[in-house]
């Protein structure tokens, strides 16, 4: 069920027209987001296949002087490499740009983590190899927040016993705050 769902939705995301247009929104209501600038550290994915385009977010943390970073997959783990201009990457596992440098070991502050889907309770539907669940699982993070199209927000996806919800999923239109007790 999963799969199918998976491939569906990449195949709407794939031809989806207003993906420019609703990234910026997403990237304002990033930034409008109570707090969001008092954290040091942030984690963002490089856009690819039509997600939701992050280089706005990546560049304005950049100019305020965050610590940001982007994720390099080895041996099927995702490792946090920080970037200090989003020009200098490489084409790295399944395509996906990829920065080079030396992995990050401090604190992660914010994730923002990419999805095909995500459902209201803040659950998310990857790409089905884990990396981002195993990456979160053994993370200390303050914040987790999945961007989304509105197309991409489901009344509820399947969840299995190891899928780690996020905090806060953000779409053009929407903040979908994960409650308390759901935790």
């Amino acid at each position: 069920m999963k799969d199918q769902l998976r491939r569906k939705l990449i195949d709407i995301r794939k031809h989806y027209k207003k993906s420019k247009e609703d990234s910026s929104l997403i990237c304002e209501r990033f930034f409008s987001l109570p707090d969001i600038l008092s954290f040091y550290t942030y984690m963002l994915y490089y856009p690819h296949k039509n997600e939701v385009d992050t280089t706005c977010i990546i560049q304005r943390l950049l100019k305020d002087g965050k610590t940001v970073l982007l994720p390099k997959v080895e041996e099927r783990h995702i490792l946090p490499v920080v970037v200090s201009d989003i020009s200098h990457l490489e084409t790295g596992y399944a395509g996906i740009k990829e920065p080079e440098g030396d992995v990050y070991t401090g604190r992660i502050d914010v994730v923002v983590v990419p999805g095909v889907a995500f459902d209201e309770r803040g659950y998310r539907l990857g790409y089905g190899k884990g990396f981002y669940d195993r990456f979160l699982e053994k993370s200390d993070i303050v914040l987790t927040v999945g961007l989304a199209y509105d197309f991409q927000v489901l009344k509820d996806i399947p969840v299995q016993q190891h899928d780690l919800p996020v905090g806060i999923v953000l779409t053009p239109t929407k903040t979908i705050r994960r409650k308390e007790e759901e935790r």
